[in-house]
């Protein structure tokens, strides 16, 4: 089964908060939403708890983005105490609101230090945190998000090798991956190898939007049909032919727009 949804509220719902965006995400036809943290975490748990009623009752798959500014690799203890503390707050709201992940840009890769050096403190940062989370009774799991440019961490294979030794959920932006050249999305090989790479997860959760990008990585997320690239007809071709489980959120600047478009395609 293939969910669609969008990263935060339609641009089509004027005024909306974010239990009408769910709605409105819903009569779309849409079944996936991602709670947008990006500025901090914000939601109260009053209304957490009558986000996850209506998205129950609409039969709507909740996950949610934390902050962008966590770096879980800073030689500054005050800004690694900081990204520990929104990554819970992110985690915790979004649990009482019913999602099951929670995506996360880990940081930024320490030139000096070597490779297993830089996988090495983040695995453990994640182990404290998800012994953490299920501790206190966090149930929503932690999704350390693939990278954007190669100056970050999440690369490929440190997030199977993270999902192998800590119990998180890596989370795929098709658009990254093309972004850093670990995939070339135009070729419908390049799906296979990468459903074959990540066989192994137990739940796929897929961030997907067309990109622009050069040496260094991405610039900006692109909306759908604008370049091809990534191409979305030959990555859901590959999907329903693998007959793969997907969750995929749309993080297009268009939202909605190019959800609907990959849906339309989809029911063909």
């Amino acid at each position: 089964m293939i969910s669609l949804g969008i990263a935060g509220i339609p641009i089509g719902c004027k005024n909306c908060n974010t239990e009408q965006g769910i709605e409105y995400t819903a009569k779309l036809g849409l079944n996936a939403f991602e709670l947008e943290f990006v500025h901090g975490v914000r939601l109260t748990e009053d209304k957490a708890k009558r986000i996850k009623a209506i998205s129950q009752d609409m039969n709507i798959i909740l996950s949610s983005h934390a902050p962008y500014y966590i770096n879980l690799l800073s030689r500054d203890k005050n800004v690694l105490e900081r990204s520990k503390q929104h990554i819970i707050q992110a985690l915790r709201i979004t649990d009482i609101a019913g999602g099951y992940v929670t995506a996360i840009h880990t940081g930024y890769l320490l030139p000096l230090l070597g490779k297993d050096e830089n996988y090495r403190i983040v695995k453990d940062i994640y182990r404290e945190l998800d012994e953490y989370r299920k501790n206190i009774g966090i149930r929503c799991r932690l999704g350390p998000e693939s990278r954007g440019k190669l100056v970050g961490f999440g690369s490929m294979d440190f997030l199977i090798r993270l999902y192998q030794d800590v119990d998180v959920l890596p989370i795929f932006d098709i658009a990254h991956l093309q972004a850093t050249r670990e995939y070339d999305f135009r070729s419908k090989d390049e799906y296979y190898r990468f459903f074959k790479d990540v066989e192994i997860i137990d739940r796929l959760h897929i961030h997907f939007s067309e990109i622009e990008y050069n040496d260094k990585g991405e610039i900006k997320h692109l909306n759908l049909t604008t370049k091809y690239i990534p191409d979305y007809r030959i990555f859901l071709d590959v999907a329903i032919e693998l007959g793969v489980n997907i969750n995929v959120i749309l993080e297009t600047p268009d939202l909605e727009n190019s959800a609907m478009r990959m849906r339309e395609y989809l029911l063909k």
